[in-house]
């Protein structure tokens, strides 16, 4: 198989002088189990809760179907058992309608099912996904059923969870993903678009090559094209990979993409084998706002009260939005999640490398938690330690909109970072990463963005010859722009703003 040359760093590296190498072949990644403790269901040492579900022995289900009366749902009188499978039964729904599937929720309580996603949302059993709506996928979730234990179910979930002004198309039937590509049309993205491709959930879709469709057939894009060491800026840039599952194509992300005209031609291939589906978001109007939905997974010890986010996370979402005001983005609501239990335990340091980006094999793990979000919004995952990085986008875009795949948020390794301040920039370059940005100019002065009104730092500001482009060597060239490859800037020019703005989870 030929090199894979041109996948973009989605790494903000924790040291200057880090670096992120690529294997020679695709490697199909497999996601690490949980470990034994886990996986033995242990009970929680909290007491028992008293409910009115307490009682005579009802029947178990998976789904509604399984029930001859009443609904599947969850109980709140077992005790809890962190990393189990949670109990459920035949019974009544609890007779508030503020709770029902799919409305916003922090405790089990809120649900008329007691079944509250981690993601913030009351969910309904399934077994498959024919047990859910068109609009919807049956995926594992997770409910925080005491303060140290969360047990897993699965659910009916939101495929997509857009704003009200972006315009979804589909999901339709993709190419089958293999080795070697298959080829999927892009008729017409026209007045712009994000295609996402979804693959079977531990497949890395790769995009090898996208053409143009006149009768020339130009080449736009090749994955495993040689680079020259002076090549100018591309003229698209394009993310060939996500950390897991889909794979994305942003047009326009850039004044100097090529015309939609006849459309494009994209050669599709997967580590591993199997059908896809492909979802296309277009806007239908501006939008300024930002949610995000912030997951506390060890981050500095952190946790919420009450849904109140810590104080110091206040202070970093304030430097955030102090940056993303000047491009004209607002934050939105701020929603927080405690990860607990075994769960907070395994995520909270991510180490090792696998796969095409060479990401800790956990991540894509820890990014499905936001399966059940029902509202868009960036899903922020804060744990204390991510090997090598400060922070890790899931791609260049992320699926936008798209909650619960293994490439739906980013992660932030917040006991490395200085003060809150410097929290809030990182949370900017990597949401900005996620909205379709890609760094200004990358460590070796050798690769830029696509865009023109970005500066680039080029190789000959190497003063030292360590082969490394620190700040202080690109002061003038884009060391301030936020989406330099080492971080610490504050600016975003013109272009970028208008990404940023135009992300399909802004609202």
């Amino acid at each position: 198989m030929r090199r894979l040359t041109a996948l973009p760093l989605l790494l903000l590296l924790a040291a200057c002088g880090a670096r992120s190498h690529l294997a020679d072949g695709l490697d199909a990644g497999i996601e690490r189990p949980l470990d034994a403790a886990a996986d033995a269901a242990r009970p929680d040492a909290g007491e028992r809760d008293a409910s009115a579900d307490a009682g005579p022995i009802r029947p178990r289900c998976a789904r509604d179907a399984d029930c001859a009366e009443g609904v599947c749902r969850g109980s709140i009188g077992d005790p809890p058992r962190d990393l189990a499978s949670i109990g459920l039964f035949c019974g009544a729904p609890e007779p508030d309608p503020s709770g029902a599937p799919g409305a916003p929720c922090r405790e089990r309580a809120s649900c008329d099912r007691h079944l509250c996603a981690i993601a913030g949302a009351c969910v309904v059993p399934c077994a498959s996904d024919a047990d859910c709506d068109a609009a919807e996928l049956c995926r594992e979730v997770w409910v925080t059923t005491s303060p140290s234990a969360m047990e897993r179910l699965t659910a009916c979930t939101a495929r997509v969870a857009a704003p009200e002004s972006v315009r979804v198309a589909g999901p339709e039937p993709g190419p089958l993903l293999d080795v070697p590509a298959a080829s999927d049309v892009l008729s017409d993205l026209r007045p712009g678009a994000l295609v996402i491709w979804r693959g079977p959930t531990q497949s890395e879709p790769l995009i090898e090559r996208v053409l143009s469709r006149t009768a020339a057939m130009e080449v736009l894009f090749d994955a495993f094209a040689p680079r020259e060491a002076d090549a100018p800026a591309p003229a698209w840039g394009i993310g060939a990979a996500t950390v897991r599952e889909v794979v994305t194509l942003l047009h326009p992300n850039g004044p100097r993409s090529p015309p939609p005209r006849l459309g494009f031609e994209v050669l599709l291939s997967a580590t591993t084998p199997g059908p896809s589906e492909r979802i296309v978001l277009q806007r239908m109007a501006p939008g300024d706002a930002l949610d995000l939905d912030v997951y506390l997974a060890g981050g500095n010890g952190w946790t919420s009260r009450d849904g109140a986010p810590p104080p110091p996370l206040t202070e970093a979402v304030e430097a955030l939005r102090e940056v993303l005001a000047p491009a004209g983005l607002a934050i939105g609501e701020v929603r927080v999640h405690d990860v607990v239990g075994g769960l907070r335990r395994r995520f909270e340091m991510l180490t090792g490398s696998e796969g095409l980006l060479g990401a800790p094999p956990d991540l894509p793990v820890l990014y499905r938690l936001s399966a059940g979000a029902r509202r868009p919004a960036v899903h922020v995952f804060l744990v204390r330690f991510i090997e090598g990085a400060l922070g890790i986008a899931s791609g260049i875009p992320g699926p936008h909109a798209l909650p619960g795949t293994g490439a739906s948020g980013v992660a932030i390794a917040a006991d490395l970072v200085e003060s809150p301040a410097h929290l809030g920039l990182v949370m900017a370059h990597e949401i900005g990463h996620f909205a379709g940005l890609f760094h200004t100019s990358e460590a070796d002065g050798s690769v830029f963005d696509p865009l023109t009104d970005t500066p680039e730092c080029r190789a000959e500001n190497d003063l030292d010859g360590d082969g490394v482009l620190v700040p202080d060597e690109c002061g003038p060239f884009g060391a301030t722009n936020v989406m330099f490859w080492a971080g610490g800037g504050r600016a975003f020019s013109r272009q970028q703003a208008a990404l940023l703005r135009g992300a399909y989870d802004v609202r």
